[in-house]
């Protein structure tokens, strides 16, 4: 399929890119493209204005400076972030959400700042993104804000970018140094969207788990956290049946829609084996044995 007709801007500062968003009502961002374009052709979106930000300076940064966590520019690749020993060794969650996105094609050229932007109800970076407390910074008319990621999208393909605004950057503090993490999907193929998908982090004390945080994804019109689950396992000596429990428990708090990929009992039983799989790859990250 060709493009259609559009215009096509390449502005060299956030300042103007920000004017040509305001200027032009409905136009669309291009970083990476991978969704974008796609979409553009199959007549999905309907883009008269393209705003280009790739020459930009410094939104292609990726830093991790000690005591504030990572920083990653709006131009960073999946992939360079899948091939950074930073993100392995100390976002293992991110990198696991990560190396798990699309073909090594795609992740060359998509960004992690478009993939929150597609507000995909199956991003696999939304869950590792909402339990590491990142923020998305952005900036427009009004300036700078910082949003967090549990607050950032409002719907199926859907974000609270206000008209003018652009994203800078994505924030992603480090975990505490007892806690681990881990992410995980079912899809057909490893390089498709998620049928399903959970994070899970675990932080402890001496003996017990100190606090749980569950996240799902392709279950809901959002990613939803499994609160009940959570509270299954903290303060909690974690055993084979709490796990079991926790992980019952996070399907049943699912709502998902039968489709081309499952009905919705399929999808709460994949959801009840990836929750127990997570948490169970968080337990051997932290070097901890169920009792």
């Amino acid at each position: 399929m060709s493009l259609p007709q559009f215009m096509h801007f390449a502005p060299a500062s956030l300042e103007e890119a920000s004017r040509l968003l305001v200027q032009h009502p409905g136009a669309r961002i291009l970083a990476g493209g991978t969704d974008l374009l796609v979409k553009m052709k199959q007549r999905r979106v309907v883009a008269r204005h393209v705003v280009n930000i790739k020459r930009i300076p410094g939104l292609d940064r990726l830093d991790c400076s000690p005591g504030t966590g990572l920083r990653i520019g709006a131009l960073v690749t999946l992939e360079a972030l899948n091939g950074s020993l930073v993100v392995r060794e100390r976002f293992t969650l991110l990198h696991d959400a990560v190396s798990s996105m699309g073909t090594l094609e795609i992740r060359n050229r998509g960004t992690l700042a478009g993939n929150l932007c597609n507000a995909s109800p199956a991003a696999e970076t939304v869950p590792a993104l909402l339990l590491l407390g990142a923020r998305v910074v952005t900036q427009g008319p009004a300036g700078k804000r910082s949003v967090p990621v549990a607050q950032w999208v409002a719907g199926p393909g859907r974000t609270v970018l206000a008209p003018g605004e652009l994203v800078v950057e994505i924030e992603v503090p480090e975990m505490p140094r007892a806690a681990s993490g881990a992410y995980d999907k079912f899809s057909l193929r490893r390089m498709d969207l998620a049928v399903v998908g959970a994070a899970a982090t675990l932080e402890f004390d001496a003996t017990r788990c100190r606090k749980a945080q569950i996240a799902l994804s392709a279950v809901a019109p959002t990613v939803i956290r499994a609160g009940a689950a959570e509270a299954t396992l903290q303060d909690r000596t974690l055993n084979e049946n709490l796990i079991r429990e926790a992980a019952r428990e996070a399907a049943a708090q699912t709502d998902p829609r039968s489709d081309l990929w499952g009905t919705s009992d399929y999808k709460r039983a994949a959801a009840a084996a990836l929750v127990e799989r997570v948490l169970r790859r968080a337990l051997e990250r932290a070097g901890r044995r169920l009792s």
